[in-house]
């Protein structure tokens, strides 16, 4: 995403009479081009990072990184608030939902290893071992600051909390999204629902739909 700049403090001024509002104006940087024009009416709190060409307008962000070529409007709160996995991690019921075959959801389970990890439990040292690598991998996701991808638009929505959202993705009046990830090219509807989440590439949930703790699988 390139380099970072301080905002001037002209661009500053500018922004106030936008109806722009920061907790420290310091805490801000964005793309060497960026322009005052991206943003109306918004407050930013914590550590933000704005990419080219994207525009903000009547939202509250704090602790997010914007790419490049996003569409953010009325957004009533999008936050991250403390240290997140966004999602990675999270075990998850299959088969029984009674228990017993819970398995640790993370970017890039396929349905092969969701399948190992569930049915070969009698494969000890193999579960051990498959449960530690994704633990280990999804600590590498950690952080305090949430992202948004390049080319990700999101309109309308009530709540986004500790949720990354990839490249190309689409969300249009959902109500609350806590502690997930959405990845490139996925499409979020009106009025949905998730917590602990994770939706694949190119996946759709829609239709006031309400998730928690799941996997939504490609397309």
């Amino acid at each position: 995403m390139g380099q970072y700049r301080k905002l001037t403090l002209d661009e500053r001024s500018e922004l106030e009479l936008r109806g722009c509002h920061a907790e420290s104006w310091d805490n801000i940087v964005v793309a060497p081009d960026f322009s005052v024009e991206q943003l109306r009416n918004v407050r930013l709190e914590g550590e933000i990072r704005i990419g080219s060409r994207s525009y903000i307008s009547y939202s509250t962000l704090r602790n997010y990184t914007i790419g490049n070529n996003c569409h953010i409007d009325s957004v009533l709160r999008m936050e991250c608030r403390h240290s997140s996995l966004f999602g990675n991690g999270v075990m998850v019921s299959t088969v029984n939902e009674n228990g017993g075959r819970s398995i640790p959801i993370y970017n890039e389970l396929t349905s092969q290893i969701a399948y190992i990890m569930a049915m070969m439990r009698n494969r000890t040292a193999l579960i051990e071992e498959l449960q530690r690598k994704v633990m280990a991998r999804s600590e590498e996701i950690r952080s305090s600051t949430g992202r948004i991808g390049d080319g990700a638009t999101i309109l309308g929505v009530k709540f986004i909390r500790e949720v990354n959202i990839s490249e190309g993705a689409t969300i249009e009046g959902a109500s609350h999204l806590e502690n997930g990830t959405i990845l490139r090219n996925a499409t979020i509807g009106v009025d949905v629902r998730a917590k602990n989440f994770i939706i694949d590439n190119d996946s759709t949930v829609e239709s006031g739909a309400c998730i928690e703790r799941c996997f939504v699988g490609e397309k």
